[in-house]
């Protein structure tokens, strides 16, 4: 990962700045997503044909940002199935924490359709192992689930650039260098990207997702929780998601 590690940087430095401050225009706490896997190989080159027409988030001159995230599901993986079968609304509960700028949210995720996301979030002290009451209350409030039943079940760590486009209500993230961790198993992979175009409504094609059409590169779900839960808690029903992991597995192979 050196050599290529060392072409993300260099690409991310094309880009124009954008402030913490600035991009809080484009939150989309209410949104649509589109989300695509591909080799991280290819991100140097996508950056670079994104660069005039995107801005990347940068604070105190860093534009690449660690994120560690602890999922919490109940001891049966309400979350995990409910997702795998399809239900709406469905929920997601994490503490995210931003590693560079230590900021710690307890968020909820609502999937209400197939494309569409709302997030609600509120900044905490730390992540915690076992929910206060603060946080049960305050994930009752934003969710059907039971905090009582609810534990820790998934780290997600990864790197992440943001940009946030130069002409249209639209952010981007690109996750990579993800790898998941659950009690003393760990899980790396470091050939993957994630990137997700999130924008307020459906309104066609994005330049970003143009960008990877001509890469040859197309929609497809991608949950982070999941993927990680599929890989470190099997033999796990994962029907729903196996086009995704056959498609990773076929990444990790050829590069």
């Amino acid at each position: 990962m050196g050599n290529e590690y060392k072409e993300i940087i260099e690409s991310v430095q094309e880009f124009s700045p954008i402030t913490l401050e600035e991009m809080d225009n484009v939150q989309l706490m209410n949104r649509t997503d589109t989300k695509y896997i591909f080799p991280s190989v290819m991100l140097p080159v996508l950056l670079t044909r994104a660069s005039g027409l995107y801005r990347v988030l940068t604070i105190k001159e860093k534009r690449i940002f660690r994120y560690n995230s602890l999922y919490f599901d109940t001891p049966g993986l309400k979350t995990y199935f409910e997702h795998h079968n399809g239900i709406r609304p469905r929920y997601k509960v994490r503490f995210r924490e931003y590693e560079d700028t230590g900021t710690i949210f307890l968020e909820v995720k609502r999937k209400v359709s197939n494309d569409r996301t709302r997030k609600s979030r509120t900044k905490v002290d730390k992540i915690e192992h076992k929910l206060s009451v603060e946080s049960g209350n305050y994930i009752e409030k934003q969710s059907p689930l039971n905090p009582e039943e609810l534990s820790p079940a998934l780290w997600t760590l990864f790197r992440r650039i943001t940009l946030v486009s130069v002409s249209s209500l639209e952010r981007i993230t690109i996750d990579y260098e993800i790898s998941f961790r659950h009690n003393e198993e760990e899980k790396a992979l470091p050939f993957l990207c994630i990137a997700e175009v999130k924008r307020d409504k459906s309104n066609g094609s994005t330049e970003f997702m143009k960008i990877l059409k001509a890469a040859h590169i197309y929609p497809g779900s991608s949950s982070k929780y999941c993927l990680g839960t599929i890989l470190l808690k099997s033999p796990i029903k994962y029907n729903r998601f196996k086009e995704n992991i056959l498609k990773i597995n076929k990444i990790e192979y050829v590069y």
